[in-house]
């Protein structure tokens, strides 16, 4: 269903409205389920360059309009290539332990729309998420953009973050904890004033957007930091951390970064949780995270450094945080009596890190089988070598089909890459799955963010 129509599509419900000469409806949604396809119907990206080069303008615009909802609350801003969503919902378990009202801002969804926008606790009510869209919808239905800035009407990320902080300043937010999208500079999130800057680890991702060094793209990332505003640097390479303390030094900005303030950190990966251990200004921190890998463990405890400085730590806020959990963030589910390990990991060090994890918790790592994806411009050469080796069965499969994805090509790869091992190409990703269980004990599912979406039975044990 579009929601955006020739006036053909008239009901007693729709608001008509003039725009460029054309009569649009305005179809109001009533349902829970068609939330995602309203946003999908608005023009997905801005693929000219000088059109994208206004992205913030045309931003601004759209909030201008909605009277800038995401001024009614605190906002604490995270970029970087990994992690970031893990790192936004541990500082924002950690504000509502402290008592505050947090909305947390993430993407992409993996099973629910309403998994953008959320508290840390959980989502908002159905009726809420329906009044806000309808709000929203009702607004846009006559508003334009100028030609000069591109569409004339949002795009859906552009929206997506409208409609997060309408959300947000309805149900009564505090504070809230915003993720960028894509990069930073030219994200649509980045017209926030934040009261801290929070910056993941960089890897090479998006490079034909981004650019093609850690440097060009530790850039991007950087110009969410704002004059005088706090930055708190997980580890990072070090022509990444070059970057942000320049970025930071030039902004007036003070810069806490993880190697210079967390101390004796480490971590241990369990079936009850990842184990963390570490102290920041002298204080010793003990901590069972339900989601597990190291670098969950290094999200946490830069969530942790970026609270105790903020001044919004708590005990009770340690306590959420460890029960804090995402989906597809190494999510552990037994599927007729196989262990399987669904992880978004997409980048080189995190397939890595989600590697050693299952290692770890894999009762028979001879009888597990590998079900990777990657779409089309990631490492995925550096991402095999380091995840394919400890199996002996793969599955090479689909990401679903949002995002474009070389599957003949990666099959080809890992043929040439492991030609001793037992590798299939299954495009289907449920038919992958249901290839791995029946041949095989333990399942490790990962590569793509987009990949356990696909599979029924994952969709289905998650939402059990």
């Amino acid at each position: 269903m579009l929601f955006f129509a020739f006036a053909a599509e008239i009901s007693d419900s729709a608001v008509n409205d003039e725009i460029a000469g054309l009569k649009y409806t305005y179809r109001m949604i009533r349902d829970i389920a068609e939330l995602e396809t309203v946003f999908d119907s608005f023009s997905p990206s801005l693929p000219d360059e000088k059109v994208r080069e206004n992205r913030l303008e045309r931003m601004v615009r759209l909030l201008d309009l909605l009277d800038h909802p995401e001024k009614s609350f605190r906002t604490y801003h995270t970029a970087g290539s990994k992690g970031k969503g893990t790192t936004s919902m541990y500082l924002a378990s950690i504000m509502e332990g402290a008592g505050r009202i947090c909305g947390l801002y993430t993407s992409p969804h993996m099973y629910t729309i309403r998994e953008r926008f959320m508290l840390p606790s959980g989502f908002f009510s159905d009726e809420l998420y329906i009044e806000t869209a309808n709000d929203i919808l009702g607004k846009v239905s006559s508003f334009t953009l100028p030609e000069h800035l591109g569409s004339e009407k949002p795009t859906t990320f552009e929206m997506y973050t409208a409609y997060g902080y309408m959300l947000f300043q309805l149900y009564g937010c505090t504070d809230a904890v915003i993720e960028t999208g894509l990069g930073g500079r030219l994200d649509a999130t980045n017209t926030i004033d934040p009261a801290a800057v929070i910056l993941t680890p960089i890897e090479l991702e998006h490079t034909q957007v981004l650019g093609d060094t850690i440097a060009r793209i530790a850039l991007e990332k950087a110009k969410i930091i704002r004059p005088g505003v706090p930055v708190f640097v997980s580890r990072q390479r070090k022509e990444a951390m070059d970057v942000f303390r320049k970025e930071a030094g030039e902004n007036n900005a003070p810069l806490c970064s993880f190697d210079d303030s967390v101390n004796g950190f480490s971590s241990k990966t369990t079936r009850n949780g990842e184990e963390a251990s570490f102290s920041i200004d002298g204080r010793e921190y003990s901590l069972t995270l339900s989601m597990t890998t190291e670098a969950m463990a290094e999200n946490a405890a830069l969530a942790v450094l970026a609270a105790s400085r903020l001044g919004v730590l708590t005990d009770n806020g340690l306590e959420r945080l460890e029960k804090a959990a995402l989906p597809g963030r190494f999510e552990k589910l037994m599927i007729d009596g196989h262990l399987v390990v669904a992880d978004s990991a997409h980048t080189v060090s995190s397939v890595k890190a989600s590697r050693d994890a299952f290692l770890a918790i894999s009762d028979d790592i001879d009888s597990a089988v590998l079900i990777f994806a990657a779409i089309s411009g990631k490492d995925i050469e550096h991402m095999a070598s380091e995840l394919f080796p400890p199996f002996r069965k793969i599955v090479i499969s689909r990401p679903g089909t949002f995002k474009k994805s070389d599957i003949n090509g990666i099959y080809s790869l890992a043929l040439s890459l492991f030609p001793g091992k037992e590798i299939v190409l299954i495009p289907d990703p449920d038919d992958a799955l249901g290839w791995a269980m029946d041949n095989g004990g333990d399942i490790l599912v990962t590569g793509s963010f987009y990949l356990p979406p696909e599979m029924g039975r994952i969709r289905r044990a998650h939402e059990s």
